[in-house]
């Protein structure tokens, strides 16, 4: 009990010294565990260097002592996030996006609507591949400029960007979706038939959300789709030329279809899964420097210019790795799971499935995907069992939530996120729960609706 209360100490203490921009991201997430930490030393009579075991269980990796399993911890996509915001910078710089946001521009003729809908309809096709990173990725070197050149507001970027992410995260190559499956020993594909009715509606309300934010700034950039005189042909060239004079000495338009293929090349193979995508990108990067600009002198410059934008994103990923790493290593997640699966009461029997769907939302968010699917799901799992409810229905109830994981601080792309759209963790929060939290109850009708959950 000590723990747990401990635990959500930490938590809250975190919340708030990021709600009241005491700390950054980056000293938020490494100092607050570090403190708690040490105190959690104390309370278990471990070795003040334990601390050190697991932050470096957080951030590289971990070895079960009793399987042999290596649990990987944040370095892997802290090198995936330095090198790819590595290489997509370069080729923002050679001017690689720029057809595809003058396309899109001229298709949109200065409507916020148009503009959002393209958004929520190309990160869904981008996030089939189950990649949380590699989508957030894509979808910034594709759309941020776009949203900065009409002054539309960066923040509803993420929003629109998450929300399909979220949910498409369930497919069956989906990392919630094998874990649940593997942690409560159901079939994957059973799991997914019952998952996929609630992920169509949800992606229905996804565009349907992404028209309300396009109408909304529609209001608030005074743009009226029923006046073309406002959108005059000198307006549209100097919109164009934002980004064609934008840095010309850095644009390469002449390898423009060398650049497009190579970076087709690379996102194939991340997909794929045919290298680490870290290894992709760091030898992508050296390759687009060395063919964009030859001289050493000009890629030193670029490097040097480029490293900012790199370093931060990097920087608050390894810092997660601290949190999650404090969190798991010292049982204070363990002791959360216990507490949260203890709070459901045994008197409601049959009829608690729904409150264990709703109560796992805030669970999925603040703990770790494996914590939760390996720690409570399975707990949780043998208490319905004894109400005659399968553990098919149990995983289901267990998915719920996912639609909340997206803004989960663990998760270290969302940092990339904010750092690129200039928004405060705790604010893309907000507004992310602001619109989208109807994902949730869409989910739950829909699995009650169709049996998939008892009540």
């Amino acid at each position: 009990m000590a723990l747990t209360i401990l635990t959500l100490c930490m938590i809250l203490v975190f919340i708030l010294s990021l709600a009241t921009k005491k700390l950054s991201v980056f000293t938020a997430l490494t100092l607050v565990p570090l403190a708690f930490g040490l105190i959690a030393v104390f309370m278990t009579g471990g070795q003040l260097t334990d601390i050190f075991m697991w932050i470096k269980n957080g951030v590289f990796y971990s070895v079960n002592a009793e399987s042999g399993k290596v649990s990987m911890g944040v370095i892997s996509p802290a090198i995936l996030i330095l090198f790819a915001v590595l290489y997509f910078d370069i080729m923002l710089g050679v001017g690689l996006f720029d057809p595809l946001c003058e396309f899109f521009i001229k298709r949109a003729k200065g409507d916020p609507l148009k503009v959002a809908l393209a958004t929520v309809l190309v990160t869904m096709i981008v996030s089939i591949n189950g990649d949380t990173t590699t989508t957030i990725l894509i979808a910034l070197a594709a759309f941020l400029g776009l949203y900065k050149q009409m002054n539309m507001k960066p923040i509803y970027l993420a929003v629109i960007v998450v929300t399909p992410i979220g949910i498409f995260n369930q497919l069956p190559w989906g990392g919630p979706t094998i874990a649940a499956a593997t942690a409560l020993d159901v079939d994957i594909s059973a799991l997914f038939t019952r998952l996929l009715p609630g992920m169509v509606l949800a992606a229905c309300y996804a565009v349907f959300m992404a028209y309300f934010i396009g109408k909304k700034e529609r209001k608030r950039l005074q743009f009226d789709p029923k006046a073309p005189k406002e959108i005059s042909d000198e307006m549209m060239q100097s919109m164009l030329d934002a980004i064609r004079q934008n840095e010309p000495e850095l644009k390469r338009p002449k390898l423009f279809w060398f650049n497009l293929l190579f970076t087709l090349s690379l996102v194939a193979m991340l997909i794929l899964d045919v290298a680490h995508g870290g290894v992709l990108f760091m030898l992508g990067s050296a390759i687009a420097l060395l063919v964009n600009y030859k001289t050493v002198k000009l890629s030193n410059e670029r490097l040097n210019d480029l490293a900012a934008d790199a370093l931060a994103p990097a920087l608050a990923t390894l810092a997660a790795g601290v949190f999650s790493g404090v969190l798991m290593g010292s049982g204070m997640a363990a002791s959360l799971a216990g507490s949260i699966a203890s709070l459901i009461p045994q008197s409601i029997g049959a009829h608690m499935l729904p409150v264990y769907a709703a109560a796992a939302a805030p669970a999925i968010c603040y703990l770790p995907q494996d914590a939760f699917y390996f720690g409570i799901a399975p707990v949780v799992c043998g208490v319905m069992a004894q109400f005659g409810i399968t553990a098919e229905q149990t995983a289901v109830a267990s998915m719920i939530g996912q639609s909340f994981r997206l803004i989960s601080p663990v998760i270290p792309a969302l940092y990339l996120l904010c750092d690129a759209v200039k928004e405060e963790f705790i604010d893309f929060q907000k507004e992310y729960i602001k619109h989208a939290w109807p994902i949730l109850p869409i989910y739950l009708v829909t699995a009650i609706v169709l049996g998939f959950i008892p009540i």
